[in-house]
């Protein structure tokens, strides 16, 4: 069966720049004279200054901009442009981890501001998806993989909209939802700014006793249609640190092409691994992935991917004809 993105059953400019004031015109040469000197020990003082060591086992991400770019929405797919997009990548195998390493060396304390932190009364979630449709007719079971162009608006009172192309087609190749208020689980709300509320809320979605990788399944859900706030994105940050049963692995590239942090999470027969990658500093969502893994014939385990959510863009718009 193939799993598309949608809401889960259960009740979910930048900033002012530091601006100098003019110069105030200093009559008295003496004291132009001081202030020249002071400027001028501040970088020999710089250089030989030591910081104190970090050693709270986090690494700290300064909370200014990342980027001063503007946000970028990719243009949707056009149905032609998702065809050869399935073609060349449907085969696609499991990402290919790195040896895992300490959360603390990979995983951010801090979220830092995202260039695509933006006001708007809606938010705006682009994904590009991979998912397996299996079918089993006369005894006999066959794969095919359905890639998906979706673009979710989402407000806070749970109204919004959904557009989605697929390919292959099916018999409806493209679908264009409207919701109204309390529609798109609107008990659950924006995701959490905090890790109490964030529990909870992945609680509402899934049983603890699930495990690991639920809580990967249930922040995918959670962010499938919701654009999560720096707060928030420090929130999960917190959240994949503190859960049992994940492991971290640096420099993970996506599907995309962009490398981030990994965090995975393996079932207790080892069949199925979830992924998340996050991008380093910000901890905005690239992308989850879902595999099945088949028992390994000497020393070679051969898996297939069920589930791909590429994220092109996390953001918030005033409208729910953007772009």
């Amino acid at each position: 069966m193939i799993h598309p993105p949608h809401p889960p059953s259960t009740p979910t400019d930048l900033p002012a720049r530091w601006r100098r004031r003019p110069a105030v015109r200093i009559a008295a040469a003496l004291s132009v004279l001081c202030l020249l000197a002071a400027a001028a020990l501040v970088p020999a003082w710089s250089a030989t200054h030591t910081p104190a060591p970090d050693n709270s086992g986090w690494r700290v991400t300064p909370p200014a901009r990342t980027s001063t770019a503007p946000c970028e929405i990719p243009a949707p797919l056009t149905a032609a442009q998702l065809r050869a997009l399935a073609a060349r990548t449907a085969a696609t195998p499991p990402t290919a981890l790195p040896a895992p390493q300490p959360a603390a060396h990979v995983l951010p304390r801090v979220a830092a501001e995202a260039s695509c932190d933006v006001p708007g009364r809606f938010s705006f979630v682009q994904i590009r998806q991979w998912a397996a449709d299996t079918r089993i007719d006369g005894g006999r079971t066959t794969s095919t993989v359905v890639v998906f162009e979706q673009r979710h608006w989402r407000a806070d009172n749970g109204s919004g909209r959904a557009v989605n192309l697929r390919h292959p087609p099916g018999p409806q190749p493209t679908t264009d939802e409207t919701y109204q208020p309390g529609e798109l689980d609107g008990t659950i709300g924006p995701v959490a700014a905090d890790p109490a509320g964030l529990t909870k809320q992945i609680t509402s979605i899934t049983q603890p006793f699930l495990g690991a990788p639920a809580v990967l399944d249930a922040v995918a859900d959670l962010t499938a249609w919701r654009t999560p706030g720096r707060d928030a994105r420090t929130a999960i940050l917190a959240l994949l640190n503190d859960t049992d049963g994940l492991t971290h692995h640096a420099a993970v590239r996506d599907r995309a092409g962009r490398t981030g942090v990994g965090v995975s999470a393996t079932g207790e027969d080892g069949a199925v691994r979830g992924l998340f990658i996050l991008h380093a500093t910000t901890g905005e969502v690239l992308a989850y992935e879902r595999a099945h893994f088949r028992p390994p014939k000497g020393n070679t385990r051969t898996g297939d991917v069920e589930d791909y959510l590429l994220f092109s863009v996390h953001t918030r718009t005033s409208t729910t004809n953007t772009p």
